[in-house]
Order: structure tokens, then sequence, then C-alpha cells
């Protein structure tokens, strides 16, 4: 006998297609490791599926992003260390093609220097083009702290020695790497 098809399932299972990469993107941001982003992205829409009727009709993008920015902040705090490699893998001569992804590395280590909570508003106001008061209502904090938290990211990366132009910044923003 062939199931029927559920309306909500259905509206749930084209906003997670349509939201995926986006959900990953920003989970990405925050966590800078593409195996706990998925996991992030994972769990954040595992959260929304059983508000999904709640917040179908209103805003389920900001909801979505609000469960992955506080998850993500939530996790910070747990203190499990995770796994360390023993061993280092050894430098490979690389060709000069590599500027772009030297560039992204470069930025991904500035970024990671950076408190969560600074890397969470730098990556939300710029990456996602988010207002500050969209920022303070993700991070649960008042536009006064978010503005604090973005001007000390931006101030931290722009004093990293990669990053020290607000126009090399606004280089990487354009051509997607930021």
């Amino acid at each position: 006998m062939p199931m029927r098809s559920d309306p909500i399932s259905e509206d749930f299972d084209a906003f997670v297609r349509a939201r995926w990469t986006a959900t990953a993107r920003l989970a990405y941001a925050l966590t800078l490791d593409h195996q706990k982003a998925e996991d992030l992205a994972q769990e954040a829409f595992t959260k929304l599926w059983f508000h999904w009727r709640k917040v179908s009709g209103g805003n389920p993008e900001g909801y979505l992003r609000k469960i992955v920015t506080t998850t993500f902040l939530s996790a910070r705090r747990r203190r499990w260390i995770g796994e360390r490699p023993t061993e280092t893998p050894p430098d490979i001569a690389v060709g000069p093609a590599t500027g772009q992804v030297d560039e992204r590395l470069a930025l991904r280590a500035a970024m990671a220097r950076l408190s969560p909570r600074q890397r969470a508003a730098v990556y939300l106001r710029y990456a996602e083009d988010l207002s500050e008061r969209s920022v303070a209502e993700l991070l649960g904090c008042s536009v006064g702290a978010v503005k604090q938290h973005t001007r000390r990211g931006l101030d931290a990366l722009r004093t990293d020695q990669h990053f020290s132009t607000p126009d090399e910044l606004a280089d990487l923003a354009g051509r997607g790497i930021a």
C-alpha cells in the first residue's frame, strides 16, 4: 500500500533542500571545520523539525539561523577537547596558482583566532549581510554588544599580517572568500 504524502513533511523537505547550502556555509563559518559544520547544520534542521508547524508560516530562515548560532555558541561552552592529531603532515611544495586557496586559509586562520562571538558577529554582519539588530537577536545580546564584537573582530582581522587594510577584506568578501 503506498504511503500518503504529508504536506508538512513535504514543506519541510523543500525548505531543507532550499536552505541546506546556506545553512552549511553559516555553520562552516562558525565552526571552521567541514565535519563539525555538517553536524551543526544537521542538528539545527533536526531542532527546526520539532518547531516546524509553529514557524513555517513566519520566518523559518531567521529561526534556523538562530538555532545554528545558539547551538554553536552553547556547544563551545562544553569542555570536550576532541581528537588531536599525533603527527603533522609533511610540507608539500605547490605552484603559484594557489593564491586564492592561500587567502582562504589565511582568512580561516585569522577567523579561528577570534572569539566565537566575534566570529559569529563578523560573519553574520558581512557575509550574511544581516543588520546589527538581526545579529543581536540571533546572538541573544544587545545591539551595542554586536557592535563591540564586530569592531573587535574586524580590528583583529585588520591587524593580522595577511589582511592589513579594509580594502583587502572588502576584496576577499567581494570574491566570496570572506
